[in-house]
């Protein structure tokens, strides 16, 4: 069968305009601190976030004028990962990519120390289903970090999704840490503030029983005073 150049033609434009597999469409915006925040859209949206030390929220990026980490920190991010086609995603596979300064502590998947990252798979996402995955991690020690008492350097934790090994999306989530001097204990361990409490002491029945061993205390004290006191006299005579 001869096939005509303008058949090869219109079937080279079919292919091009409509591919058999088409996952997603990824936007980018480089970020403050190196890397680039990345929206996907079509079938996977993947939004990854930090938790502000400050508020205790989930945000999108931290820059340098925002609350800041400090060495010995707990930093914990989040991944959302959306299905938000018509049909049912067998796999997919992420990446997160921990940043410089930040050593990995709990999160779902396997952890590579030689390339610092999370690995993990989730299967049937379901369309218009989220799913979100937490993870934790600490800041470096003061001592280990680049620059003088004072300065500041921001980082960016990537996480990347993939379907058959192929890039569907991933989106970039920066902070900034300070370097300043914590306190540590003999043994080394730092000291942070303690929480403040907004509770109030116990005055149910716990407590009238404290009260009513006062009498009893100033009566011992009396009674300790009188007999010193007595054996003063003794001795004068």
């Amino acid at each position: 069968m001869k096939i005509s150049l303008k058949s090869v033609l219109v079937l080279s434009v079919i292919a091009f305009a409509f591919p058999l597999k088409a996952y997603a469409d990824t936007s980018c915006q480089p970020i403050y601190g190196g890397g680039q925040s990345c929206i996907t859209t079509n079938n996977i949206v993947i939004d990854k976030t930090v938790l502000n030390p400050q508020t205790n929220q989930f945000v999108n990026n931290l820059s340098i004028n925002d609350p800041k980490y400090q060495p010995g920190f707990i930093t914990t991010f989040q991944i959302s990962i959306t299905n938000t086609g018509n049909n049912n995603i067998s796999r997919i596979d992420v990446k997160d990519i921990f940043p410089q300064y930040v050593s990995f502590s709990a999160g779902a998947g396997t952890f590579n120390a030689s390339t610092n990252t999370l690995s993990f798979s989730l299967d049937n996402l379901a369309p218009n289903e989220t799913r979100k995955y937490n993870i934790v991690g600490r800041v470096f020690k003061a001592e280990q970090l680049p620059g003088a008492i004072g300065s500041v350097v921001c980082v960016v934790n990537q996480t990347v999704a993939m379907i058959n090994n192929s890039n569907v999306g991933q989106d970039n989530a920066q902070f900034c840490i300070q370097k300043t001097i914590v306190p540590t204990t003999k043994g080394g361990f730092p000291i942070y503030p303690s929480v403040p409490t907004t509770s109030t002491p116990n005055t149910g029945p716990e407590a009238l029983v404290l009260f009513g061993l006062i009498p009893t205390g100033i009566t011992g004290l009396f009674l300790r005073k009188k007999s010193y006191q007595d054996s003063l006299n003794k001795g004068d005579k």
